[in-house]
């Protein structure tokens, strides 16, 4: 006899949820609608909150899925997708991010279009370097099919402010140009015009960011009045949203959460929540 196969364990613990598991996700339906509606009207935004409210897991396995999904309106379901953090390269961990298979490319090379921009032919990363809209430039000599959008997920973006305040005398300098990068490509021009031509493909920006960081953002030109015109302030989980993401998960693999355990659950995690939020 053939023991049964343990199925696998869809709670992801205290990592944050991956956009390939979208279908253990729950309890975030409202805050991604949310999300997607902001992201549609603005193509610059911060979604912050406290360490653990969730912020990564809205964005990866909320936002991005339902996108790809065709969920906002106006911009179809032909997403390229770069997730990354800054680390400590944030200039050369973006380049990597967008030149992996299925966002500009895998070779490496992807030249600049204009007066003032390098040859093409340049590895990605130098192109970055050299101009403010490097990115711009790059996602538009990638020459993607008409329909295409761009979305880049800067997660853990106070990671920047560590690699200013700790790396080195040139920090300073590549974390602004970094943050220039960013704000450019997503003020840049996409979409379709009046007449229905397709023009530049659609560059979407969406940073993660800890609440606590939200004020150093004011050392860097433009970003406080681009996080202003963008930011959401992720919310706690209401007791309804929170039994769905305990109960979900578990309804996936066939199980039932019995009601007793579900109830202690849902009661502890809420007297957590009334010993942490202080006056």
């Amino acid at each position: 006899m053939t023991a049964a196969a343990t199925p696998p364990n869809p709670y992801p613990g205290l990592r944050a949820f991956e956009p390939d598991e979208s279908s253990c996700f729950f309890g975030r339906e409202r805050e991604t609608d949310d999300l997607r509606r902001r992201l549609r009207v603005n193509r610059f935004l911060a979604v912050v909150g406290a360490s653990g409210s969730g912020k990564s897991s809205l964005v990866r396995c909320g936002l991005v899925p339902s996108l790809h999904a065709g969920f906002m309106s106006g911009a179809g379901s032909r997403w390229r997708v770069a997730i990354f953090r800054p680390g400590q390269d944030p200039i050369g961990n973006l380049a990597d991010a967008l030149s992996a298979p299925g966002v500009l490319g895998n070779d490496g090379s992807v030249g600049h279009a204009g007066n003032d921009m390098p040859p093409q032919g340049l590895p990605l990363e130098v192109g970055l370097r050299d101009s403010s809209r490097g990115l711009a430039a790059a996602v538009r000599q990638a020459a993607l099919p008409a329909g295409d959008n761009l979305l880049l997920v800067v997660d853990q973006f106070e990671e920047l402010f560590r690699f200013r305040r700790r790396s080195g005398p040139h920090t300073d300098d590549e974390a602004t140009a970094f943050v220039k990068l960013l704000i450019e490509a997503a003020h840049a021009s996409g979409g379709r015009d009046a007449a229905g031509t397709s023009g530049a493909t659609p560059i979407y920006v969406v940073l993660t960011m800890r609440s606590e960081f939200i004020g150093e953002c004011m050392a860097f030109h433009g970003l406080p009045e681009a996080i202003n015109a963008g930011q959401y302030l992720v919310p706690g989980l209401t007791r309804d949203a929170l039994r769905a993401a305990i109960t979900g998960p578990a309804a996936v693999q066939g199980v039932v959460v019995a009601p007793r355990l579900l109830v202690r659950l849902l009661n502890e995690v809420s007297e957590l929540g009334d010993s942490s939020g202080g006056s």
